[in-house]
């Protein structure tokens, strides 16, 4: 199929979708935008962007200046695309479990539309053999069009960082793997006419990609893929499972280092101080930080996935499964040292002010999706502290317009998520001033040595 003329429609309009949908559009693809919530439809119909994301934001606004851009609420609207772009979430639910209603829902909206030689592509992170065992039979059902032979279906894995200036939709290198060769080349044809890369195999990837590739005795000296690359994967199962490894990798790291942080602590260790002394480390290492929880609809939820895939199949993965438990239990652990650090001034936790600085999961995003924030606050809440919140990018929990409000009167401050405006005013004001007494740094942010020499206890994770 050319892609000269095609028409996009792209399902969901989030931190996937929307950035997606934009870049299409200024590539000059007539883009059809869908999303289910009205308020998000209006905002971008008036050309005001949901999120706070000055990447996505500059993105919106060319898209809405070359006019191909349109966002509704309306399926039908979709009914003359020819490639289609599933980015809906695909959370786990109450028990963990990978929750798939979302992703079906849109293949609903889909299938009715679809002709032959047209192009799904599903970016929402699922567990391997999704696409083959969920999506293709609906869409073949609704359609009467057979995957691979009529339509073609792919899965490119979302890679989204909110907040990174440099790593954006723009050129972020992706992989593609599809239910036929046909279809793993449109797929990548596709991605590569939006990147403004060049198209890879997977299996000649080092050999393509790193012409100095080489194993010497102090390991592997691998450069960075080129930008806006698209890498083609033998097997859409392959695909399938590139996202939910890549995190897991992540949390299964993070959760090490939060193990390490632990050992630091009954040590008296510093352990940002002894990564970033590992870091220095030119191969073999990452460097990862402990903290207050993982949180994001990556790393808090692909290891999940992949988890209920492999018992799916027979195994149980102990490791992901142990790794997910230190990283939840990560909240609770910053309690116990608040609840310490309290003793110590003679403060129980019922009863005393808390400030709790940051809802986010991440840094100035306004992303609270699985933030360890709402699992510390519920703990709190059972020991009866008097809370108060603030932060500014997610002011839906906030019970505070101010950092100098939020620590009005409060004996100790939990920092959950390091925001710059949260680190930069800690940095300068006066904690005498506010009666604060203790500070948990949840995000190892603060300069420890100056918030001591201001006689309060201080803690980070790990230091």
């Amino acid at each position: 199929m050319s892609l000269s003329g095609k028409k996009v429609a792209v399902v969901g309009l989030g931190y996937v979708g929307l950035p997606l949908a934009a870049l299409c559009a200024k590539k000059g693809y007539p883009v059809i935008g869908l999303d289910s919530k009205t308020t998000t439809v209006e905002l971008l119909q008036k050309g005001q962007c949901h999120i706070r994301d000055e990447v996505v934001e500059r993105l919106l606004a060319e898209a809405i200046a070359s006019s191909n851009f349109t966002a509704t609420t309306d399926a039908s609207r979709i009914a003359d695309c020819n490639i289609y772009l599933i980015c809906v979430p695909t959370p786990v639910d109450a028990n963990n479990e990978p929750d798939l209603a979302p992703l079906e829902s849109a293949c609903r909206f889909v299938a009715p539309h679809l002709l032959k030689g047209d192009l799904v592509v599903v970016e929402s992170t699922v567990f391997p053999g999704t696409c083959e065992e969920v999506v293709a039979p609906l869409l073949e059902k609704l359609s009467s069009l057979h995957a691979g032979d009529d339509f073609y279906l792919a899965h490119c894995p979302e890679r989204v960082n909110p907040g990174d200036p440099f790593w954006t939709s723009e050129n972020i290198p992706r992989v593609v793997g599809a239910t036929s060769d046909e279809g793993v080349d449109l797929a990548a044809r596709f991605y590569a006419s939006i990147l403004g890369g060049d198209i890879f195999d997977v299996r000649d990837v080092k050999q393509s990609l790193y012409p100095k590739f080489r194993e010497t005795e102090y390991g592997l000296h691998i450069s960075q893929v080129p930008l806006g690359s698209v890498t083609r994967m033998h097997s859409i199962r392959d695909a399938e499972a590139v996202k939910a490894m890549e995190n897991t990798v992540r949390d299964v790291n993070i959760a090490f280092v939060n193990e390490l942080a632990k050992i630091s602590d009954v040590l008296e260790l510093d352990v940002v101080d002894i990564i970033d002394g590992m870091a220095t480390k030119p191969f073999g290492k990452g460097p990862f930080y402990p903290g207050v929880g993982v949180g994001g609809h990556c790393i808090a939820v692909d290891p999940e996935w992949l988890k209920a895939a492999s018992k799916k199949a027979g195994y149980m993965p102990e490791m992901i499964q142990l790794a997910r438990m230190t990283n939840n239990g990560m909240p609770e652990y910053t309690v116990s040292i608040l609840q310490d650090l309290l003793n110590e001034r003679g403060y129980p936790i019922k009863g005393t002010r808390i400030a709790v600085l940051g809802v986010a999961y991440k840094r100035n995003v306004d992303d609270p999706r699985e933030s360890p924030f709402f699992k510390l606050r519920e703990i709190l809440h059972k020991k009866s502290a008097a809370l108060s919140v603030f932060d500014r990018w997610v002011t839906s929990e906030n019970t505070a317009q101010s950092v100098d409000e939020c620590i009005e009167g409060a004996k100790a401050i939990v920092i959950v998520t390091e925001h710059s405006d949260v680190v930069d005013r800690l940095s300068k004001i006066d904690l005498h001033d506010f009666d604060v007494e203790v500070i948990i740094d949840g995000r190892n942010c603060l300069d420890s040595e100056a918030i001591r020499r201001q006689n309060v206890l201080y803690r980070g994770i790990g230091r």
